[in-house]
């Protein structure tokens, strides 16, 4: 197979904007409903933000601050992201396949981001080791070879996980809303509606 360096970027791209999709659906769940900070603050005591980030965000704060929070925790991985939603939603939207598949995404978003596709030898001891592959990669010479339909591939997964993180976000949300009698006004009831656009 041909490289596509196409491929490689929109994969890379791919993985960007999936984490920043995880990081801002978590900001928006507390920016709708900032009483899911109670929660938060409870299971992570140490949560703190600079004083000269609220400073700069005083006439913002009140439909801003779950923007400011997100900036202070890692999206980078299934783990770190379950975890904070766990936290404040009591939800993890990704299974313990999804971890390792996830896991799988950005091992080769790394290596295409790092080491320009080469295979490295973590990379093989992360995707090989438990796979039966007819002739094993010579490393520091073959490439990770991305073309369109590992591209589609990944594409489709992610797509199938933000739908399951944004039904997570809203039934963690509904719950939350029920459990502690609140009224949203209309706008942010919207807001939280809007989570299941993605059916």
């Amino acid at each position: 197979m041909e490289l596509d360096t196409t491929a490689e970027v929109c994969l890379i791209g791919l993985a960007a904007y999936f984490e920043a999709f995880c990081k801002n659906q978590f900001a928006a769940v507390i920016n709708i409903c900032p009483e899911t900070l109670a929660s938060f603050a409870e299971k992570r005591p140490e949560a703190s933000l600079p004083l000269g980030l609220l400073a700069s965000s005083m006439r913002e704060i009140n439909f801003r601050v779950g923007s400011l929070i997100s900036e202070q925790y890692d999206f980078g991985s299934a783990r770190t992201t379950n975890g904070v939603f766990q936290d404040l939603l009591n939800v993890s939207p990704f299974s313990k396949d999804e971890i390792g598949k996830y896991s799988n995404f950005l091992n080769d978003r790394n290596l295409l981001v790092h080491h320009g596709g080469i295979f490295t030898h973590k990379y093989k001891g992360q995707q090989f080791k438990k796979k039966a592959v007819k002739q094993q990669p010579r490393l520091y010479f073959d490439s990770l070879v991305i073309g369109k339909s590992d591209f589609a591939k990944w594409a489709e997964w992610v797509d199938q996980m933000a739908k399951k993180i944004a039904k997570a976000s809203h039934s963690g949300l509904e719950s939350l809303i029920m459990t502690a009698g609140l009224t949203l006004d209309p706008a942010r009831r919207e807001a939280v509606d809007s989570f299941l656009w993605l059916d």
